[in-house]
């Protein structure tokens, strides 16, 4: 037997949208790791930070619960009212609006880091404003589906779905590019942090090429398929934004130690590594350093400046007695 029309609905947008929301909260339980790892680990990290780790995180819950609120009433509450299952409603429009508000958090937090690593303007400027267009654009989304509530139309919105997902994945690219650059001409000819500094280097073209591919995917899907294929990639990239943005934020950590482990082993470190990874004073590689003298000698302070915060100063003094001198770098 058939499907009824109701069925078909279902199963044209409905069973994509159910497999996207699947992937969606099963990245939310990921990001909710992430955020608790990050509160534990940094705790010494500018307020401003925190706040906005935590609002993404509030971001996040409404999204995924109001997914699960939608997809819940269109095939539970609503079984069988073919009325409801052709029409969308705040919730489901609610997810193109939260997708362009958290994607342009995310992207605009980069391009703060853009900033005040390289200081260029240009750059920057393009970031903000590809970041800015694919967000209002998501807004825009939202509004017109509220105006057309019906799923035949959903295709009609190309005029604003278009310059929404293109100018998100302009915008990852770049900001993977910049990055990366950056980063490969500060190599300190040392092959211990050169050796970190090509993990960050692959992280952070990792990050930016997996959002850039789903919205790539997105905009593939929604101009190619009459279905909601589309949908999944939709509700799958607004948790990868975030989960990006906290594997940046986490892994500090994991390159410092690592950093410091190098160090300790080998005996070379680049200086320049610190301006990267130094972002508190919970985070202090240490190395020792003999110096051969049978005198008593001060040690001058040793500043160094995270260009991240430079509000943080991770400044510290020692003194030498006799044949050893210990200060932190």
């Amino acid at each position: 037997m058939g499907l009824s029309e109701g069925g078909k609905f279902a199963e044209v947008l409905h069973g994509p949208s159910l497999i996207g929301i699947f992937l969606n909260v099963g990245l939310y339980g990921v990001l909710v790791t992430q955020v608790n790892q990050y509160y534990n680990c940094f705790p010494k990290d500018p307020t401003w930070i925190k706040y906005y780790v935590a609002i993404l995180l509030i971001a996040n819950t409404c999204n995924s619960a109001f997914n699960m609120a939608w997809i819940y009433d269109s095939l539970v509450n609503q079984f069988g009212n073919l009325e409801a299952l052709s029409k969308s409603n705040w919730m489901f429009a609610s997810e193109e609006a939260m997708a362009g508000i958290i994607s342009m958090m995310a992207q605009l937090f980069y391009a703060w880091r853009i900033y005040v690593l390289t200081k260029n303007y240009w750059v920057v400027a393009v970031v903000v404003l590809a970041s800015t267009t694919s967000g209002l654009c998501a807004i825009g989304s939202a509004i017109a589906v509220s105006i057309k509530p019906s799923f035949a139309d959903i295709l009609q919105l190309d005029v604003i779905v278009i310059p929404w997902l293109v100018a998100c994945t302009v915008c990852d690219v770049i900001i993977a590019i910049a990055l990366s650059l950056f980063l490969s001409k500060h190599k300190t000819g040392f092959s211990q942090t050169d050796t970190v500094l090509n993990k960050i280097i692959r992280s952070t073209v990792q990050s930016g090429m997996l959002t850039a591919s789903f919205t790539i995917a997105h905009l593939v899907s929604f101009l190619a398929s009459s279905t909601g294929i589309h949908m999944i990639f939709n509700y799958g990239v607004v948790k990868l934004y975030t989960t990006s943005v906290m594997s940046s934020l986490n892994s500090r950590r994991e390159w410092v130690n690592s950093l410091s482990n190098q160090c300790s082993t080998h005996g070379e470190c680049g200086a320049n590594m610190s301006d990267f990874l130094a972002t508190n004073r919970s985070i202090r590689p240490q190395v020792t350093i003999n110096v051969e003298t049978h005198e008593m000698v001060d040690v001058a302070t040793i500043s160094k400046r995270d260009p991240e915060w430079p509000d943080m100063d991770s400044s510290d003094s020692a003194k030498s007695i006799g044949s050893h001198t210990k200060y932190t770098v």
